[in-house]
């Protein structure tokens, strides 16, 4: 899966390259900064799609069902790292594309972000070194999901203004992702109104 994402963003690099080229005449002469644009926003839509096949499983089978299962709790935990990976590329375009346009990249303005990536690389090392589902590792993931769709949410969002820019592909993306939480949400309040600690203990002998 990773040297399938590597390929894939060698590719979208390849073609932001290519149609960057495409109204120049010396393939040198293209300023970089345009092709980090296309590079950033690709990638990040790779990771969407990732964290939305994430939402949507935890939102069908719900944590403790996949838990209990090795091949869907080790499904789950390869999306989670696999995501991880492709938001680390999805930084590193963004960072060259602030470098290319001379735009200054400070934690301080965007504090959330910073947090909410922090927590993106760690938890990849949680969810493959605490293999049994505890409460706080249960409500964590959750938190984390959550998080993780805000702040793609509010990434989308930014980039709504209309009507002289609608980004109808941004709504629906919101929409999407929004009703994916609500659906994990659903399943969070179905499977937790059984005992929701004697199902948490028994997966964490």
């Amino acid at each position: 899966m990773i040297a399938f994402i590597c390929c894939t963003e060698v590719l979208i690099y390849l073609w932001a390259a290519w149609t960057a080229s495409l109204n120049k005449s010396n393939f040198f002469a293209i300023e970089p900064e345009f092709i980090f644009d296309k590079c950033a926003r690709n990638s990040g839509r790779i990771s969407t799609a990732i964290i939305l096949v994430a939402l949507l499983m935890v939102g069908y089978y719900g944590l403790k069902e996949i838990y209990s299962d090795d091949k869907k709790k080790d499904s789950f935990r390869v999306l989670i790292t696999v995501f991880t990976f492709n938001h680390l590329i999805h930084f590193l375009f963004v960072f060259l594309r602030f470098k290319g346009h001379s735009a200054p990249f400070t934690i301080g303005e965007n504090l959330h972000g910073f947090i909410t990536f922090i927590f993106i690389i760690l938890t990849p090392f949680i969810l493959w070194t605490y293999k049994n589902l505890g409460k706080m590792l249960y409500w964590g993931i959750i938190l984390h999901l959550f998080n993780v769709s805000y702040f793609i949410n509010k990434t989308f969002l930014g980039k709504v203004n209309p009507p002289d820019h609608p980004a109808y592909h941004n709504q629906f993306g919101i929409v999407i992702i929004t009703a994916a939480c609500l659906y994990i949400l659903y399943r969070v309040v179905l499977e937790n109104k059984r005992n929701p600690d004697y199902e948490l203990r028994q997966m964490s002998r």
